[in-house]
């Protein structure tokens, strides 16, 4: 057997042969608008490119639609991610007020030993004293930005999944890299990150009183 290359005419008449067997319709222009309509809600619950592809696919094969080549789907689906960082940067920049802005600021200034930001990302170490001590002191540095990011959060539409993953690219940036960011996208993700440090310094100091508390029982029993 010698192989021998197969021509573009057998290809795409093999390949309409296939599709026909499975129920399946090619990939035209046609299906382009649908599919961005398709990409750009998929963002609003997460941004995350691996899984906007994952659930673009399944949207073609739930349809029985042929999926697109590389190239296109790619361009969909950075249109779609670069659409709703526009979307959620007009949000920012429309409701976000001056004393917010300049307490976000304030989280990026550097000073002798460790900025503000760099101090709220550490954890406690226990539940000792000093540690509450200083898990207080953090949650009453977020406090005034928890309450704006309760306030403004809901404005911009933002799902759970994209609310963590915004929150955690404010932990995984450098301050370096977040200065250098555009105003908006690192408000955003500082925003995020204010509203869920908060809620887990909160736990904390609610686990450490649960701890001293079984400690107190144990002691008097």
């Amino acid at each position: 057997f010698e192989p021998r290359a197969m021509t573009r005419h057998e290809h795409y008449a093999q390949r309409a042969l296939i599709a026909k067997l499975f129920g399946y319709r090619l990939w035209t222009s046609e299906f382009l608008e649908q599919l961005e309509q398709q990409a750009a809600r998929i963002v609003r619950r997460d941004v995350t490119p691996s899984f906007v592809v994952a659930e673009l696919i399944t949207y073609l094969n739930a349809h029985k639609v042929e999926r697109p080549g590389y190239t296109r789907l790619q361009r969909v689906i950075s249109e779609a991610l670069s659409a709703e960082r526009r979307r959620l940067a007009d949000q920012l920049a429309t409701h976000l007020d001056a004393p917010t802005m300049e307490l976000l600021a304030q989280l990026l200034v550097r000073d002798d030993t460790l900025s503000e930001l760099a101090a709220l990302k550490q954890d406690a170490k226990d539940f000792g004293w000093r540690q509450m001590v200083r898990e207080r002191e953090k949650r009453a540095t977020l406090e005034p930005l928890f309450r704006a990011a309760k306030a403004l959060l809901p404005q911009l539409e933002i799902s759970q999944q994209n609310l963590h993953h915004y929150a955690s690219l404010a932990n995984f940036y450098t301050i370096y890299d977040l200065r250098r960011m555009k105003a908006e996208q690192a408000n955003l993700y500082l925003l995020c990150y204010a509203w869920l440090r908060y809620r887990q310094l909160t736990d904390n100091l609610v686990d450490a009183l649960g701890y001293h508390m079984k400690q107190l029982e144990d002691q008097t029993k």
